[in-house]
């Protein structure tokens, strides 16, 4: 298995947080579970090695070789087929899709689209010029000069700074804030707020904030172990042990419990393997 993580240049920092690249080779098709994540990307499968994505009653095949993701609101399964993974991808900011193509993010959340939707044929010469780079730094560069260019086309005026405003107070507060402060502190009326967030991410300001908190408090369960299910509700907010659960659940798919359960045994098996 092959992970590496990459920084973008200055120019690109509003809207690329980082690069990713994965390669793990399947003997067998493997299926995982993945919570919601704070995550709006650009996927590149230059081996066209299909997955499947299923959640909220669809089920999605990815067989092409670049696909924008918006933002999930739920967990979700994806089934990796035997001939392993070997993915090039990008993670936007929270702003940074928007900031790239222009498009309205109203209908984007939990979608997944063909890359060339966007940019039609620019896409499949980007493609190709970087499949043939001759090294993944060269791949990167080439990808850095279209996000450069296309970034410099774009421009954007309705709200973006009261929507940037309020992201950054969100991830500040991991979540711990109402939508009436962030309309006091962005001085914005609440349907203004709402309007711009649906355009700019794809969400309701209420409900991308819920995402921010639910990750929060999984990454206290990751980091943080051994963790009681009380301090963490504690330590973000909820009134008791029942409420994180239900809030959990949600985002996860399973109980606070059953994941610290979960995450617990898999270290195990990881150190077992390295053993």
């Amino acid at each position: 298995m092959i992970y590496r993580v990459f920084h973008p240049v200055p120019s690109l920092s509003d809207i690329v947080e980082y690069y990713w690249y994965s390669k793990i080779d399947l003997t067998t098709s493997a299926v995982q579970h993945y919570a919601t994540p704070l995550l709006q990307g650009l996927a590149f499968n230059f081996k066209e090695q299909s997955e499947q994505h299923s959640y909220n009653g669809r089920r999605i095949e990815l067989y092409k070789k670049a696909y924008l993701f918006g933002q999930p609101t739920c967990p979700r399964v994806i089934t990796t087929n035997e001939r392993g993974v070997d993915i090039l991808g990008v993670k936007f900011k929270p702003l940074g899709m928007s900031r790239l193509t222009g498009i309205n993010m109203e209908h984007m959340a939990d979608e997944i689209i063909a890359a060339e939707n966007v940019w039609g044929n620019e896409l499949e010469l980007l493609c190709d010029n970087m499949q043939s780079a001759d090294s993944l730094g060269g791949s990167l560069a080439i990808l850095e000069y279209f996000l450069i260019k296309k970034h410099q086309a774009t421009s954007l005026h309705y709200r973006v700074d009261h929507v940037q405003h309020a992201i950054d107070l969100i991830e500040r507060s991991k979540g711990v804030i109402d939508v009436k402060t962030l309309q006091q502190r962005t001085h914005t009326s609440r349907k203004t707020l709402e309007r711009a967030f649906l355009h700019y991410i794809g969400l309701l300001p209420k409900l991308y904030t819920e995402i921010v908190r639910f990750n929060a408090v999984k990454q206290l369960m990751d980091f943080n172990t051994p963790i009681s299910i009380s301090a963490i509700a504690l330590e973000t907010g909820y009134y008791d042990n029942s409420h994180l659960s239900a809030f959990f659940k949600r985002f996860c798919g399973c109980t606070p419990t059953a994941y610290i359960e979960n995450a617990k045994a898999a270290r195990l098996e990881n150190a077992h393997f390295r053993d």
